[in-house]
């Protein structure tokens, strides 16, 4: 049934709507985390992605280069690569700083591996409360840093790097690209942005007229930056490292891929993101779909679902060169 009093709900995709009913949102907070990282658990899917693709799959523990905890990563291979040396697409999961797990990229990062002969990895890195930022780019950093020096041992090409994620693990990757950007230890080829989380201050500027009513809502932004930085987002001297929208230049950054709805809660933080790098010279293809919500992606044959699948595949065969 139409909420009366709903703000937006007459702007979202047909294709797309069923979602904030088979998922009623509520907003995220500390007591209520533990029974939503459980039922997100319960949600990804579970299905072993070797029997689905032609790919192999490895678990593989390795050290933290800055002395922290060992970091769990994923690693995909095409079992028929098409080159002698693959390239390499590093993946970082979503889940407002406070959930998930590379489970829920899985599958996409595998039929990426079986239909372009990737390799791609994914990073567990540890999560907001329990831990706060620097920690989320410490092991981000060292996971990508543990392939570039085992690029033999993995058989990709350290000159065909993509780095990639959605929502949060969209705001972690652009962060993750500053920071490689200024240590130039190792160097990216492509940033892909999804649905990226890249503002703390959109948790405390006032409520959008129509973004962010449905799925992820401007409290549980709130209670994700917060999560992250150990303090109330929105203040100053904030590292642009955790929030990338914080920068005061995003030159040098690589070729980068974005996308966002328009009544997701990260809209305008996203255009003004985009808006920045074009102004800093970064080559920047972004796709705003109309009526499209932070759930979009459970719906892979809508309409705008498929370009965005396409759009954003092209953009990272082409910075790569594999076009």
């Amino acid at each position: 049934m139409t909420n009366p009093h709903s703000r937006s709900r007459h702007l979202i995709d047909p294709e797309i709507i069923q979602a904030i009913d088979l998922i009623p949102t509520a907003d995220l907070n500390l007591a209520s985390l533990m029974e939503s990282r459980s039922k997100q658990a319960q949600m990804l899917p579970q299905a072993d992605i070797t029997e689905l693709y032609p790919v192999t799959y490895e678990m593989k523990r390795i050290p933290s280069s800055f002395g922290g905890p060992d970091i769990r990563i994923e690693i995909i291979k095409a079992v028929k690569p098409k080159a002698n040396k693959m390239p390499l697409y590093y993946s970082i999961h979503g889940g407002g700083m406070v959930m998930g797990s590379p489970a829920g990229d899985r599958a996409g990062n595998a039929a990426l591996a079986a239909q372009h002969g990737f390799c791609t990895v994914s990073v567990y890195y540890r999560l907001a409360p329990e831990h706060v930022q620097p920690s989320q780019l410490q092991d981000c950093y060292s996971g990508l840093k543990w392939c570039i020096e085992h690029a033999e041992e993995l058989g990709i090409d350290i000159q065909k790097v993509a780095v990639g994620g959605s929502s949060a693990g969209a705001g972690l990757a652009a962060g993750l690209a500053l920071f490689i950007r200024d240590r130039q230890e190792f160097a990216i080829h492509h940033l892909r942005l999804l649905r990226p989380m890249l503002d703390d201050r959109t948790a405390v500027k006032p409520e959008h007229p129509y973004a962010g009513e449905y799925v992820w809502t401007r409290q549980s932004n709130y209670f994700g930056w917060k999560s992250v930085l150990g303090h109330e987002p929105g203040q100053k001297s904030v590292s642009e490292y955790y929030v990338p929208a914080r920068a005061e230049s995003l030159a040098g950054l690589p070729p980068t891929y974005m996308n966002i709805g328009t009544v997701d809660l990260f809209i305008d933080e996203c255009i003004v993101f985009a808006q920045k790098l074009v102004r800093n010279g970064v080559p920047v293809e972004l796709h705003v779909y109309p009526g499209y919500h932070h759930l979009s992606p459970m719906y892979p044959d809508a309409h705008y679902s498929i370009e965005g699948a396409s759009s954003s595949e092209h953009a990272l065969l082409k910075a790569l060169q594999l076009l």
